[in-house]
């Protein structure tokens, strides 16, 4: 019989494999709905590590970014991050509930930014949060989901935009040069 240890690291192998999908799409709303199919995932994994705080959290996100598939609105952003802290002090075990909640706002914010670039962006920094969180969980499979996550992102990314992550794009800062015309061209 497989220890609840090993049921975990299971089921975050397949929210891994969704999260590797969901930044290889470029439409926002598949992007989405891959990630809320895997925080379903990746909350169970928690939830089975005993790590209440953060299977609340992402139960949440789950939710919220389902929400955020179809409404983009500050007013439910706030509604999300006053949930996501409700949820950490109801479920409170510490300095992990701190670096989950961190993960939480920064990726909510995230789910409710109207350009895929934004979302991809303020994704990168909650994923940071809950890199660290899995390593400090002593989970190997969710510290790798996060760490290919990342890269996954940014390829992504550079795929739909360009090297230059933090700017506007493949063309950003770069013009057109005109050529003068040469003489024999001209004769």
């Amino acid at each position: 019989m497989m220890s609840l240890f090993l049921w975990s690291q299971l089921v975050v192998s397949l929210a891994l494999l969704l999260d590797l999908l969901s930044f290889q799409l470029r439409d926002r709303r598949r992007i989405l709905a891959c990630l809320a199919l895997s925080c379903t995932l990746n909350a169970g994994h928690f939830a089975l590590l005993g790590q209440w705080s953060a299977a609340c959290l992402l139960l949440l996100a789950s939710v919220r970014f389902l929400v955020s598939i179809w409404l983009v609105r500050r007013i439910l952003m706030w509604f999300f991050m006053g949930l996501a802290c409700a949820a950490t002090l109801a479920t409170y075990q510490g300095l992990l509930s701190w670096i989950g909640l961190l993960a939480s706002l920064l990726q909510t914010w995230a789910a409710f930014c109207p350009d895929d670039r934004q979302l991809r962006r303020w994704m990168l920094l909650g994923t940071l949060c809950w890199f660290g969180n899995n390593l400090l969980v002593g989970s190997p499979v969710a510290a790798l989901m996060e760490g290919l996550f990342l890269v996954s992102n940014m390829v992504g990314y550079y795929r739909h935009y360009g090297f230059n992550y933090w700017g506007r794009g493949r063309h950003s800062g770069r013009r057109k040069r005109r050529v003068p015309p040469s003489d024999r061209a001209s004769s």
